[in-house]
């Protein structure tokens, strides 16, 4: 039986899956009918998936355009968020036959929500990892499908994490594959709404601009600076962590610089 995937791609590991999607469809005997994608701008730091779609001519579709009721025809079997920002709306996590999986960057339940990699480094933990679940209403709510894990290491950034995390997506796509080619064509019962745990807590945008901001009065323990400062470095020029310049009152952007010996 020919299975139907329907991606949506974005980032460096977007573009990295949709490769090996393409390269080993075959063998695991399912279709792409169409691609999603994001909009991108000419300054975008991942490669767009053009190229790609174009060689092999599969559809692309940019989310921010109106493309839905083109999709809604293509009935797929499943529909995966590879590297997804954007929330579906419940007419497209119903679409698929079997379900919508979704590529998130934290051993859920821990760290739901956005930037769980800057947050793995900000809270101290020694141990994050991958996690392919189901997607309901819920934001990063629905079941595990499947976990891998990988240490965080002393040098880390939220930048060395990432691509870490990366090559571990990619290094077993096909144990994911293989485990969803397997599956009944039935959808998994939703996760039913339960009161919220400490280790279930979202983390929002507003959160994360929060911590963004260092105080020069304040105390800090130097493991929780260095957590800070490591988990919101992420490219030279990214303008995550600041403090204000009490004369001038403008911003000062801090990273971290970090080497092993």
């Amino acid at each position: 039986m020919v299975r139907s995937i329907l991606p949506f791609v974005d980032h460096e590991v977007g573009y990295r899956l949709l490769q090996k999607m393409i390269s080993c469809s075959n063998n695991y005997t399912f279709k792409i009918p169409a691609v999603v994608t994001t909009q991108r701008g000419p300054n975008s730091w991942w490669p767009n998936v053009d190229a790609i779609c174009n060689k092999h001519k599969i559809p692309l579709y940019i989310y921010e355009q109106d493309f839905r009721s083109s999709l809604l025809t293509a009935e797929p079997d499943f529909i995966l968020l590879l590297s997804w920002k954007y929330l579906l709306p419940s007419e497209l996590i119903n679409l698929p036959k079997v379900g919508a999986l979704n590529l998130h960057y934290s051993l859920l339940p821990q760290f739901r929500g956005v930037y769980p990699v800057n947050w793995s480094i900000i809270e101290g933990n020694k141990l994050t990892g991958i996690t392919f679940h189901f997607v309901n209403e819920e934001i990063d709510g629905g079941d595990v499908f499947l976990q891998f894990e990988a240490p965080i290491l002393p040098s880390d950034t939220a930048r060395t994490l990432q691509l870490r995390l990366d090559d571990i997506a990619c290094d077993h796509f096909d144990t994911f594959l293989d485990r969803l080619m397997k599956l009944e064509e039935a959808k998994p019962a939703k996760r039913e709404h339960t009161s919220v745990k400490k280790k279930d807590l979202y983390y929002s945008r507003r959160r994360f601009e929060e911590v963004c901001v260092i105080d020069p009065e304040a105390s800090y323990r130097g493991a929780e600076l260095l957590n800070l400062l490591r988990g919101l470095t992420f490219f030279p020029e990214t303008k995550n962590g600041y403090f204000f310049d009490k004369d001038s009152g403008k911003k000062v952007f801090i990273s971290i610089n970090l080497l092993e010996d």
